[in-house]
């Protein structure tokens, strides 16, 4: 008898665990089709086991997102960008904003033989506000990439003996004088290889393909910052 009450409090305890869990869970995650069968001579041994199916559904499901890396001098992530981890029109339009800015900043601010390093921190910049989310982390891989490209190119013509351009906070190198045509034409070849595979990167996705072009247009809009 005082075996069979305490079993029984321990399932009506369970029970209200099973309840509460219920109503905090979401109903995906309680769910689990397809599971393995349960004893069914035995109630209190279910209910435990749901729960724990139900636990380790949900911590399966659901993790919290983690912040990129990146370099605090070289690379900014625009903290009003970082609520929503889905394809988005506001993300979208914000990373093409960053992008033209950026470009129309470096445009404006500083002379052409440091707007290729100009240009490689924008990139970077748009990369990181993208980078740890699941949609979109294609389009920000191939805008680090290109930022790196570019960041091999400054390094390849670089004018060591040119003080540094700054705009704010930022700072800029020079490419030489004597190699801006170099330096024009391998950057113009890397912004049209990015806006290719930008473009082949949404796949047969309609929805991807959507915001990933609206990515590629901004991107390959740059080259006429390096023409001008």
């Amino acid at each position: 008898m005082f075996k069979n009450r305490i079993i029984a409090g321990v399932a009506a305890a369970a029970l209200a665990g099973q309840a509460m869990t219920a109503a905090i869970v979401p109903a995906y995650a309680v769910a689990v089709p397809g599971g393995p069968a349960l004893v069914q001579n035995d109630p209190l041994e279910s209910v435990l086991e749901d729960l724990l199916l139900a636990q380790s559904q949900y911590s399966d499901t659901y993790s919290e997102p983690v912040g990129p890396s990146y370099d605090l001098d070289r690379q900014e992530r625009d903290p009003s960008l970082s609520s929503v981890y889905d394809l988005d029109d506001r993300i979208t339009r914000g990373v093409v904003w960053i992008i033209q800015n950026g470009t129309n900043e470096c445009r404006n601010s500083i002379r052409p033989e440091y707007r290729f390093d100009c240009l490689r921190n924008v990139l970077g910049r748009a990369a990181s506000t993208i980078e740890n989310r699941p949609n979109y982390r294609d389009a920000a891989r191939e805008l680090r990439n290109l930022s790196r490209k570019l960041d091999g190119i400054v390094s390849k013509y670089q004018d060591r003996s040119a003080p540094r351009a700054s705009v704010g906070q930022r700072s800029y190198r020079a490419v030489s004088k004597a190699n801006l045509a170099k330096a024009r034409s391998e950057a113009s070849a890397a912004i049209e290889e990015s806006v290719t595979i930008l473009l082949r990167s949404a796949g047969n996705s309609e929805k991807r393909k959507t915001h990933y072009s609206q990515i590629a247009t901004a991107v390959g809009s740059t080259k006429r910052l390096l023409r001008s």
